[in-house]
Parts: C-alpha cells; sequence; structure tokens
C-alpha cells in the first residue's frame, strides 16, 4: 500500500479539493477504507510527571507538540500520478516496502514526528530509508 500525507489548512479544505474528490463519499464524507480524515502529526518534546485522581501514585506523560493544520492518509494499492506531484502531499511511503518514496523534509525531521491514528500495517514513526522522488 502507497500511503499519502497530505496537509491542508483546514478540514474544509480538504474537502473542496478537487485533488481529493476520487476519494469522497456523497455529502462531507470519505472513503473511509482508503481514507483517514484527520490524522495528528506531532513531536514528543519531554515528559511531565502527573498524579493518579485520589492520590493513588502517579504516571508519565508525554508532552506533544501537534504540526499546524489538518492532515489526512489516503491509501492507494499503487502511485497516483495527480497525489505525486501534488504540493499538498507532504509524504509519499510504501507500507509493504518500509520506504519513505518522497518528502518535505528531512530523514532527521521525520524520525521526531508521529502520526495518529494510522492503517494497519503503517509503520509510523517514520524510521525508513528515505529515497528520493
Amino acid at each position: 500500500m502507497i500511503d499519502y500525507i497530505i496537509w491542508h489548512e483546514t478540514a474544509e479544505a480538504a474537502l473542496a479539493d478537487p485533488l481529493l474528490s476520487a476519494w469522497r463519499t456523497e455529502g462531507e464524507g470519505w472513503d473511509t477504507s482508503r481514507v483517514i480524515p484527520t490524522v495528528f502529526i506531532y513531536r514528543v518534546t519531554g515528559t511531565e510527571t502527573s498524579a493518579l485522581p485520589g492520590g493513588g501514585g502517579t504516571f508519565e506523560r508525554s508532552i506533544r507538540t501537534h504540526l499546524a493544520g489538518h492532515y489526512m492518509v489516503v491509501a492507494l494499492d499503487g502511485r497516483d500520478a495527480g497525489l505525486d506531484g501534488a504540493p499538498q502531499v507532504m509524504l509519499i511511503a510504501d507500507r509493504e516496502n518500509g520506504l519513505i518514496m518522497h518528502t518535505i523534509t528531512t530523514a532527521e525531521d521525520l524520525a521526531t514526528l508521529n502520526v495518529e491514528p494510522t492503517f494497519a500495517g503503517s509503520s509510523y514513526p517514520f524510521g525508513a530509508p528515505v529515497l528520493a522522488g
């Protein structure tokens, strides 16, 4: 499977994007067999200790810094020429081979990012080799 992580300023902008019309359903929906309409991309920037209610101890909690904008994932059986060249595509990953085929950032930066939720079989955070293209 090929995963496309796509950025828009808002969820409404994503719905209005004609490039994504093939994966919309009637009304305001998405084909959820191919699309996760809202994903969160973030960095873990630290941890903090929080108290359990009722004084039952403490636990460590991740501090997350989310990237701005609205992100979604479109999963396809193969590459899509329209998506491949689109400026709103932030990343193209080959889930089967564990390769990053296109990204707008560096491998070092990718290693600091996390994505939730993901399709089953996706391997995020990104530790995959990055290929040009």
